[in-house]
């Protein structure tokens, strides 16, 4: 495949993760309530991070070891999970176990979000592969 292709897809992902996210947290700061908002932010950040990352991750692995991508889609899966479950551990440590049921709430929709838009996103792109 070509890289040129690849890479293009792998920039459109980018932009398509930093603008579903701005949306969530956009909805969420002007329609939550006070204690949505830190875990909006948590949940933003996140998904942000790790999705941009999966997507140029994704990008050098297609172009070198496109035999590869079945693993690194299981990979991805196993990653995110635990990330999530480290990252709601460290809340329910750290945080106060009275908001944790509304941190997981909202922590839990940026990541269907993020993992629907994911599945469908990388399922077309990879058919096309």
């Amino acid at each position: 495949m070509e890289k040129d292709w690849l890479k293009k897809q792998a920039k459109y992902y980018t932009v398509m993760v930093a603008v579903i996210e701005v949306l969530l947290f956009g909805g969420i700061r002007l329609l939550g309530t006070e204690a949505m908002q830190t875990p909006s932010l948590v949940g933003a950040l996140f998904t942000l991070i790790f999705y941009v990352a999966d997507g140029w991750i994704w990008y050098w692995v297609a172009s070198n070891h496109q035999d590869y991508l079945p693993s690194f889609f299981t990979g991805t899966s196993v990653v995110r999970f635990l990330s999530a479950l480290v990252i709601i551990g460290c809340c329910y440590l750290v945080g106060d176990h009275s908001r944790l049921m509304t941190f997981m709430l909202v922590f839990f929709l940026y990541y269907m979000v993020m993992l629907i838009h994911h599945g469908i996103y990388f399922m077309r792109v990879s058919n096309r592969l």
